[in-house]
């Protein structure tokens, strides 16, 4: 019995330590854009509703890109993107997963660059990418900001051949958002 009782103490305190050595931040006031150069007409959306997590213990990331929350300026891009090029209905989220490369300080001033290496999850397919972030940390406050290209093709998004001169063949993504210290 106090072979029990003292395992399961030591299991607690255990536990206990690696949550506190745990440093998570979540996304906030995050802004997802991206831009198609079209040789007829530019199309543009931004997403608010991106969440993601960074435990910057394990340098570890996971972002989840609600689909539908991309808005764009006319109702009409906005249901073809969502019902012929992404098919949001069946693949209604978007995700990056993975690791962050690179020497980073959340809690020291400064401007570091990194790059975020992972699976981007996009039409219900995986790709690895290596995408090149900034880190600032200003005053104690901290956000990221990314700027990359996607190739709709790489993700088997159709273009169909009526359209194909309003869309780009790579889209440029912006990503930029606060993080905040997760509360225990």
């Amino acid at each position: 019995m106090k072979k029990t009782i003292f395992l399961l103490a030591c299991i607690l305190t255990f536990n206990n330590i690696v949550s506190y050595a745990q440093e998570r931040y979540l996304l906030e006031n995050t802004n997802v854009r991206f831009f198609s150069d079209g040789i007829v007409e530019d199309i543009e959306a931004t997403n608010k509703e991106t969440r993601g997590i960074i435990d910057a213990s394990k340098s570890e990331f996971l972002f989840k890109i609600p689909i539908k929350a991309f808005k764009f300026s006319s109702a009409l891009m906005e249901e073809h993107f969502n019902e012929n090029y992404l098919e949001s209905d069946k693949f209604p989220d978007g995700t990056f997963k993975g690791k962050i490369e690179g020497k980073y300080d959340l809690k020291a001033d400064g401007e570091y660059s990194v790059n975020a290496v992972g699976e981007l999850f996009i039409h219900g397919i995986k790709q690895i990418r290596t995408i090149p972030s900034t880190i600032r940390v200003k005053n104690g406050k901290a956000s990221i900001e990314s700027k990359f290209t996607i190739k709709v093709a790489d993700h088997k998004i159709k273009i169909p051949t009526v359209v194909i001169k309003s869309v780009a063949e790579e889209v440029e993504v912006t990503v930029k958002a606060d993080l905040k210290k997760q509360e225990k």
